[in-house]
């Protein structure tokens, strides 16, 4: 069972996105000019999914008991800020947490995933692997784990930062790229 079968039994597909290869980005979202090139939009989308998924990381540890942290505000909006507190909310009602000393890993697959929004500035196809981190329940007995595709979707929010706003996930055999 991969983490995004387990989203959906708590009927949030936005789950799946875990995981991280490198260091955490600085704690301030940077302010955006509509002016920067493609390359630069994507950094910074990296960036800021870098630095949302470093604090997701230690909240799932949590078990979601601390609901969102305050500081994930800086990198995400609308319909994914709503998934990421319910998935939180539920981890805690169940006592699910990601399993203790692990980590998730991603892979940045591909800059434009197929179908992004039309409203979308930028987006990431990312790949998480929680093999070595799966979903456990209080006992310590398995809930979920495995590999996701994430379909991670940017744009301004009011302020002209980059936020994550929307994604898609869906399961996947592993993190390779074809």
């Amino acid at each position: 069972m991969v983490l995004g079968v387990f989203c959906a039994v708590v009927v949030v597909s936005a789950c799946g996105r875990r995981g991280s290869a490198g260091p955490a980005a600085p704690a301030s979202s940077v302010s955006v000019s509509a002016s920067l090139s493609q390359d630069e939009l994507y950094a910074e989308a990296e960036r800021v999914y870098r630095a949302y998924f470093e604090l997701e990381q230690r909240a799932f540890l949590e078990g979601g008991v601390n609901g969102v942290p305050v500081e994930m505000n800086q990198y995400i909006m609308g319909w994914y800020a709503k998934s990421e507190n319910t998935v939180l909310a539920q981890m805690a009602e169940r006592r699910v947490r990601m399993q203790e000393g692990t980590r998730s890993q991603y892979t940045v697959l591909e800059q434009v995933p197929d179908d992004p929004p039309s409203d979308s500035l930028v987006s990431l196809s990312v790949c998480i692997d929680s093999t070595a981190s799966p979903l456990v329940d209080a006992d310590g007995n398995f809930v979920a784990g495995g590999y996701d595709i994430n379909n991670v979707f940017f744009k301004y929010d009011v302020d002209d930062k980059i936020k994550i706003y929307s994604s898609t996930a869906r399961g996947a055999d592993s993190c390779t790229v074809a």
